[in-house]
């Protein structure tokens, strides 16, 4: 990259930061300039060309990435040497400076494709919905309704047993039945759900778990990777919440709401009770911190299936936690803190404060 690109890109991507912070959250502005102008265009366009890729483009970045690393290391070993090589000063300064110059391009187009979506006016504020500080016995409350509509969507999945749920009770289209189930949630709460957003499998899926990962979306390839291996009660849930950042939504909770709405309207029985036992988790979890003793004792009333999901995710999860999983999870937390969500990676909680205040507005029981 020449040094006056490179510099460019620095101020470019520095001007998108520093507009990102005079924007502040919850702006009307963005939310109807950029999240409901703007970003819908991009969405369209992007899903209708590049998103029709057989191919996820992750992979295909990764390949090219591969290619010119090759390319250029032989150019390196074989290309006679024509001047005398600069003083190593100089040459860690145009690295740094090209590096810098990179980075400044890669912050620039993640506001412009995404980012700006963090300062959107937020869904409690858009719904009207009025949460409140939970106690545990509202995290008690919560746990025990989830359980109760996780055990009735279990019982109506066919061949349903007290094993842990088979992958044959989710459906071979299970991306495109969640795209339009998020769809019609997103259109009943007065948002728009334009193009086509891709949620995929990510292979190896153990790299990104070692990450303490199940999900991501990818803003610079338009499209979202789930963990290959995921349990079958979790992908549904999973794939909905990555769906959610597609459309636009970048708060963890926001997202993690929108996915419940989605999963918990669906025809489909196992995509039912993924929304469901996945809310239970979030609830018990923060129960379980609470209220340990009565933790202990909605654990105990769960029918014996749901427990055998539970007990072989846990499983599924231990062999993936270490160092790196813990690195990983204080980097998160340290970057959604530098987006203004100041309660860091426990912004993913927040999704019981929204699901209680939705219950109590729409008066579900």
């Amino acid at each position: 990259m020449h040094r006056s690109r490179a510099w460019i890109w620095i101020l470019l991507g520095f001007s998108a930061f520093i507009l990102h912070l005079c924007l502040g959250r919850d702006s009307a502005l963005v939310e109807k300039i950029y999240s409901r102008g703007f970003f819908v265009g991009l969405r369209w366009a992007w899903d209708f060309t590049l998103g029709l890729s057989p191919v996820p483009l992750l992979y295909i970045f990764l390949a090219a990435v591969a290619i010119l690393f090759i390319i250029k290391v032989a150019r390196c070993i074989f290309r006679p040497r024509r001047a005398p090589a600069l003083p190593l000063v100089i040459r860690i300064g145009r690295a740094a400076l090209e590096a810098a110059g990179w980075a400044g391009g890669l912050v620039l187009f993640f506001y412009v494709l995404w980012g700006f979506n963090y300062d959107r006016v937020g869904v409690e504020k858009q719904l009207g919905l009025e949460t409140t500080s939970l106690t545990a016995s509202d995290f008690a409350a919560e746990a025990d309704w989830a359980s109760k509509m996780a055990a009735e969507a279990r019982a109506a999945i066919q061949g349903s047993s007290s094993s842990p749920l088979a992958a044959g009770a989710l459906p071979a289209d299970l991306e495109s039945h969640l795209r339009a189930e998020m769809a019609r949630a997103l259109s009943r709460l007065g948002y728009p759900a334009p193009g086509r957003v891709r949620v995929r499998p990510f292979v190896p899926g153990s790299w990104m778990m070692r990450f303490s990962g199940t999900g991501i979306y990818l803003p610079f390839f338009g499209e979202g990777y789930a963990a290959a291996n995921l349990l079958p009660y979790e992908k549904p849930f999973t794939l909905a919440h990555e769906m959610a950042h597609g459309f636009g939504f970048t708060d963890e909770g926001e997202a993690s709401f929108l996915a419940f709405l989605a999963c918990q309207a669906s025809p489909l029985p196992a995509v039912r009770y993924s929304g469901f036992a996945s809310y239970w988790s979030y609830a018990g979890g923060e129960l379980a911190r609470a209220a340990p003793s009565e933790f202990k004792a909605l654990w105990a009333g769960l029918p014996e299936g749901i427990k055998a999901d539970f007990r072989e995710s846990q499983k599924n999860w231990a062999r993936f936690q270490g160092r790196l999983a813990d690195v990983s999870r204080k980097v998160y937390d340290r970057y959604l803190k530098t987006q203004r969500i100041t309660e860091g990676a426990k912004n993913y909680s927040r999704v019981i404060d929204l699901v209680a205040a939705w219950k109590k507005k729409t008066g579900v029981a």
